[in-house]
């Protein structure tokens, strides 16, 4: 369902990503809400167009705690419509019913690509279902968003690793040894991922990485590789991160 709003039409957004959504738009007169590449709990980028009165709603109340769409969307790849989850979900906190009071009657759920980063999209109209050939069209508006934010979002894996070596607080000789790099090595692969996300220090280029879903906000990976463990402060400590939810 919903989730928080992202205002359409953000000048940072992918080149091409602002015409997928407006017609998006057009297909779903009720709205939609569309969730790309969720990694570590929160995806990229996520945009939801439905009524207010409901995204409030839907917010005050958690639904996003029992959402059978959200629930499949998950654990499934594909489509389906609203119709056709609600026999198959359990919906324990009336989502659907609740969605249905606030105009959202008809809709239709899409996932797509793999647990690790996948995208959905949920779309609501109020007079009648999706037919067949507006789902198709919506399946490929959200092929087509995935596989443009995941280009967007790529940074090499050498970059990575050596944010996450810095989120987990290490010093520079601690992150050089645990990847087995010289300092002038991290130096540079921390100059090169600082450029690619477009950041002015590591700490902000820290923070970018984890709202791209790239890090972990607690830098667990990191941890769980057997990295040596670094100063005392934690990498929120010394950087001002904070983990946030989605």
């Amino acid at each position: 369902m919903p989730s928080a709003s992202t205002v359409p039409n953000d000048p940072t957004a992918p080149a091409g990503l602002a015409d997928i959504e407006e017609a998006l738009a057009r297909l779903a007169p009720k709205g939609f809400s569309l969730g790309l590449h969720i990694r570590f709990s929160r995806p990229v980028r996520r945009v939801s167009t439905y009524p207010s009165r409901w995204l409030q709603a839907y917010t005050q109340r958690n639904l996003a705690l029992g959402d059978p769409m959200m629930i499949w969307c998950v654990l499934n790849e594909g489509t389906i419509r609203w119709s056709d989850l609600t026999q198959q979900m359990p919906d324990p906190l009336n989502v659907m019913g609740q969605a249905r009071d606030h105009g959202l009657t008809f809709g239709v759920a899409l996932s797509r690509g793999p647990e690790r980063s996948r995208s959905y999209l949920g779309a609501a109209r109020a007079d009648r279902e999706f037919i067949s050939s507006e789902v198709a069209q919506m399946a490929a508006l959200l092929r087509q968003a995935h596989d443009l934010v995941d280009r967007s979002t790529a940074l090499r894996p050498i970059l990575v690793e050596a944010l996450d070596a810095m989120a987990c607080g290490m010093t520079y000789d601690q992150a050089s040894a645990a990847l087995g790099i010289s300092r002038t090595a991290l130096r540079y692969r921390l100059r090169m991922a600082r450029e690619a996300l477009g950041a002015e220090d590591t700490p902000q280029a820290i923070r970018k990485a984890i709202d791209a879903g790239l890090l972990n906000g607690i830098s667990a990976s990191g941890l769980l590789k057997g990295l040596p463990t670094g100063p005392d402060q934690t990498a929120s400590d010394q950087t001002g991160l904070r983990s946030q939810p989605a």
